[in-house]
């Protein structure tokens, strides 16, 4: 009669974490043995995967065999594949990876960077003519997002701590701006809700950029409410009389501004202003006199620099003015809110502006809603063929831009394409020479110098364009990349522009700023391997996977109180 188990453990069972050591223990001693040749992909997470493969004496001793004198110098890798949205035959891949297996046997974490994809993996020898050759291969592999989805009502109630805030959301996937706003912001040390003021002129000549600003300050003022802030908008009412369009644009500024800062003066009187927020260099005046006569602390968001936006507009003799204001905003001001990493650094390095003093908060528009003819005809429209494809160059026509380098990387790839179109939007001093270039290169046909367009114009010939290509070796403004994005085309850039809102391979393609490297961007887009990508991103941003307005004026909020704490002398969260 056999022993019972408790009484040869002297009474009492192994403990559970026991038997796991002893499990480890014989799994680590004794393993079981491969019997075949195998490579096993697993997600550990979205962006991290693992490989584990084994592959036999007996297959590489037969491969030997087979391969003769070619197999000398062989070594063993693991290639991981791209095969999303395809059924894979061995060959037609969007992509390979590499890896140096080292041994028959092994296993290896690897990092995923380009996310909803679908990977697989072989492992086999490489030769030493280039060619590969599989002994095993794993099943597909779906990265997934590493994000939940928007597919579903994205309302939401956002209770703070000891239940100090309490408000509706209208997107829980901004879920940790209000944590961090709940952890950097402590209780108001006011009585009331907190009264701000915003400006906004509204007077910048070039249509597209003050018109686009004006919704957003008029979305802030709304979405500011449910925080406790009570905001006022102060500049030029829908259908008053404006100023003297003959006036310089400087005078109408200073005009302007004597008027919004007594409406200031007046209101604050009546109820006092917490904080006063302008917005761009044409409310500056009233914010400065607002700053100094009424002592309020003042924030300054600057949607673009006067360098961005007067290169190749036709307003460049104006830029001085507009320069002035900028320095005298960005000094007075206690706060000031960049859109893009490229504005924020043009703020510290033409106007001098301490970094901890320039906080980012990515401006969001309105979708596009667009109404416009059938792209073949704003091909039409312009000369050029309605079936061919077309790339969009927009800006200031200089060396700065990269205009020339463009003409250079035409003219080679025209020789080699007989389809492929050109558009160049903008005003500059190589306007000239380079349609000259096309003429003289036997491409002026396939190539249109528009100079300036409206608003409405650009926007239909984006439409039509198959890519953007931004080729400056200078740093440029995002709003042309931002703008595109939008449209779900693609943009070609260069590593000099330090447009960060385009990442290489998922967006766009960024190359350097020499005509070959430019060739090669625009060859590959001509190939469009990026249509996917660009469905994708424009799928997600349906899907509110974009950051929303509530969220941008929970970072407003969260700034507004820590400047006042520190006005107040109190340390900032």
């Amino acid at each position: 009669m056999d022993t019972p188990a408790n009484e040869r453990t002297g009474g009492a069972l192994p403990s559970v974490d026991r038997l796991r050591e002893v499990c480890w223990e014989l799994g680590t001693r004794f393993p079981s043995p491969f019997t075949n040749d195998h490579v096993v992909f697993s997600v550990v997470h979205p962006r991290l995967g693992y490989l584990h493969w084994h592959m036999r004496d007996a297959s590489v001793e037969r491969l030997k065999a087979e391969r003769g004198d070619a197999f000398h110098g062989a070594v063993p890798v693991v290639r991981v594949y791209d095969v999303t949205d395809i059924l894979f035959d061995g060959f037609n891949a969007h992509a390979f990876l590499d890896l140096d297996a080292g041994a028959l046997s092994g296993k290896h974490y690897l990092p995923i960077h380009d996310l909803e994809r679908v990977l697989l993996a072989e492992a086999g020898f490489r030769l030493r003519d280039g060619g590969f050759h599989a002994l095993a291969r794993s099943s597909p592999v779906a990265f997934d997002r590493d994000r939940p989805s928007g597919r579903f009502s994205l309302e939401g109630l956002y209770v703070g701590r000891d239940f100090q805030r309490l408000f509706p959301v209208e997107n829980v996937l901004d879920a940790p701006v209000y944590e961090r706003l709940n952890l950097e912001v402590e209780a108001p040390h006011r009585e009331g809700p907190l009264s701000l003021a915003l400006v906004h002129a509204g007077l910048d000549p070039v249509a597209e950029l003050g018109g686009r600003v004006r919704p957003l300050v008029d979305r802030l003022e709304e979405k500011l409410a449910p925080f406790g802030v009570r905001a006022r908008r102060f500049g030029p009412a829908d259908g008053q009389p404006g100023l003297d369009p003959a006036m310089p644009l400087g005078d109408r500024v200073e005009r302007l501004g004597d008027v919004l800062f007594k409406e200031i003066a007046d209101s604050h009187r009546t109820a006092p202003i917490d904080l006063v927020h302008c917005h761009d260099w044409h409310s500056v005046p009233a914010g400065v006199r607002a700053a100094t006569e009424l002592e309020l602390p003042l924030v300054l968001t600057v949607h673009s620099t006067e360098h961005e936006r007067s290169r190749g507009t036709g307003y460049e003799h104006e830029a001085d003015a507009a320069r002035r204001w900028e320095g005298a905003g960005l000094e007075a001001a206690r706060l000031v809110v960049a859109p893009h990493s490229s504005t924020r650094h043009q703020l510290m390095a033409l106007y001098g502006a301490p970094s901890e003093k320039v906080l980012l908060i990515p401006d969001v528009f309105e979708d596009p809603q667009v109404d416009l003819p059938d792209p073949g005809q704003r091909k039409r429209d312009l000369g050029l063929d309605p079936d061919r494809p077309l790339v969009l160059f927009s800006g200031e026509v200089s060396h700065a831009a990269g205009a020339d380098l463009l003409m250079d990387a035409v003219v080679t790839v025209c020789k080699e394409d007989a389809a492929v179109q050109f558009v160049l939007v903008g005003e500059g001093p190589l306007k000239a020479e380079l349609e000259g270039r096309a003429w003289q290169a036997g491409i002026g046909h396939r190539c249109r110098f528009v100079g300036g367009l409206s608003a409405d114009a650009f926007e239909g010939i984006l439409m039509a364009c198959d890519f953007v290509v931004i080729p400056a070796r200078t740093w440029q403004d995002e709003g042309l990349a931002q703008m595109a994005k939008a449209y779900g085309k693609p943009v070609l850039t260069t590593h000099q522009s330090h447009i960060h809102c385009i990442a290489h391979g998922q967006n766009g393609l960024v190359t350097y700023d020499n005509p070959g490297s430019i060739i090669w961007g625009i060859r590959e887009l001509m190939a469009n391997p990026l249509t996917g990508n660009m469905l994708r991103l424009l799928a997600r941003q349906k899907a509110g996977h974009t950051q929303s307005v509530e969220s941008i004026a929970a970072e407003h909020y969260a700034a507004y109180e820590r400047l006042l704490l520190d006005a107040m002398g109190g340390a900032v969260g």
